[in-house]
């Protein structure tokens, strides 16, 4: 009887120090530990890694000066300000962001990522924190007036991007040029290396920004309109719900107009707030 209640108590010691062990966070600042969520990493480490572009206007580029700066970058700071954070950037393109989120390399991707079905079955997708579609820029002489007239010419876009996607899918007669930066579509066009190039209402706004009578874009509807969200890893709930209400909340104040005034040239849509 002596020797059950001796071993009892030791299995109860035993199963004590285990789960004390199992209670003791270490590695804050590094890779998440199994079951923890970068929600809880970010609040203990004070920072948190978002991917963003270097070189696709209005949404985010990294100036002369080694900033970033930009309509997603305005997202990150506040969202890095909610936290309490500091920022570790790094860069991304349309090919690489989904890739970065499941190899633990951002917390989370603020990207112009367009929240298509095939994404969501492999990372998690915010509520929207923009809404946009394609469109489509030519030089201000060309031929090209209709989408029909896409037929055989050349079209820049990005690669992995959605009009990477549409030019395959509606577009099949077109000749698909693919870059890996929207930068390297904008100087294709420029140097007439490609008849016209495909790219978002936003990235269009911005070339007729800084292309003037050089360009126009096709007076047809939009393409696939959209809505774009942040990316997260898939599986972390706890931190899909805190950013789902970090956007809800910024999308109806001040900070998300002026933001979305400076860089888009409108107010919020009504469709996302």
């Amino acid at each position: 009887m002596r020797r059950r209640i001796r071993v009892a108590i030791t299995v109860l010691a035993t199963t004590l120090t285990l789960t004390a062990a199992g209670c003791t966070s270490s590695g804050q600042n590094g890779p998440l530990q199994a079951g923890e969520s970068t929600l809880t990493k970010v609040l203990t480490s004070k920072k948190i890694s978002i991917g963003v572009f270097a070189d696709a206007p209005p949404y985010s580029v990294l100036n002369s000066s080694g900033q970033y700066e930009g309509f997603d970058i305005d997202k990150a700071t506040a969202l890095a300000e909610s936290l309490g954070a500091e920022i570790e950037y790094v860069s991304t393109t349309n090919a690489s962001r989904i890739p970065m989120l499941e190899t633990q390399k951002v917390d989370v991707i603020i990207a112009a990522l367009t929240n298509l079905d095939e994404r969501a079955q492999v990372i998690a997708l915010t509520r929207p924190y923009a809404s946009e579609g394609q469109l489509v820029v030519v030089p201000a002489d060309s031929d090209i007036r209709t989408y029909d007239d896409l037929d055989g010419r050349a079209v820049a876009a990005t690669r992995g991007s959605v009009p990477a996607t549409i030019l395959e899918t509606q577009f099949p007669q077109a000749r698909a040029s693919l870059f890996e930066a929207v930068a390297d579509s904008i100087q294709a066009l420029r140097s007439n290396k490609v008849d016209a190039l495909m790219e978002s209402t936003a990235v269009v706004a911005d070339i007729r920004r800084s292309q003037g009578d050089a360009v126009r874009v096709l007076d047809a509807p939009a393409l696939s309109p959209s809505l774009v969200s942040f990316g997260a890893k898939m599986g972390d709930q706890l931190w899909l719900n805190y950013l789902n209400n970090f956007i809800m909340n910024y999308n109806i104040s001040k900070s998300a107009n002026d933001s979305y005034n400076r860089w888009l040239g409108v107010d919020v849509p009504d469709l996302i707030k």
